[in-house]
């Protein structure tokens, strides 16, 4: 995985606080080392969406969400999501963490946004669901943005 080199948040952990955790079974934000090595929003401006490095992954039956970029006071996040099962609807853009801790769907089982307990970084490129539109570099050759199988 090549690194990127942009400045990073030093959570000070005011996060807002999780309405569902106890029910979710474990905490909603991933734990200050990771925070820690995640981007401020807008500080991989310039770097090709395929070689963001993605930091967290959230998923429910409705949808999923990659979070590249985060702002601890405010809970905004920047990352790819796709709402619904069509990996060609997905797209980058700004998401509300908190909003999604705090859904819960009332209609059969209890359905929460949940984080990808098992998830470690890497590049979007590696990581992202295969049918998406792929937004690469302008370098011909990269290895990066080349279709991974």
């Amino acid at each position: 995985m090549t690194e990127q080199h942009v400045p990073t948040i030093q959570p000070d952990r005011t996060l807002t606080p999780e309405v569902w955790r106890h029910e979710r079974g474990h905490a909603f934000y991933p734990p200050n080392e990771v925070l820690r090595n995640v981007p401020a929003i807008y500080a991989t401006d310039g770097i090709p969406c395929e070689h963001k490095t993605i930091h967290a992954h959230y998923f429910a039956a409705w949808g999923d969400w990659y979070v590249a970029e985060f702002d601890p006071v405010s809970g905004e996040a920047f990352g790819w999501a796709r709402l619904g099962a069509d990996d060609t609807q997905g797209e980058w853009g700004y998401f509300d963490l908190p909003a999604l801790e705090s859904h819960r769907s009332t209609s059969g089982l209890p359905n929460f946004v949940e984080r990808d307990l098992d998830f470690e970084r890497q590049l979007a490129a590696d990581c992202l669901p295969k049918g998406r539109r792929r937004l690469g570099c302008d370098v011909e050759d990269c290895v990066t943005c080349a279709p991974r199988s």
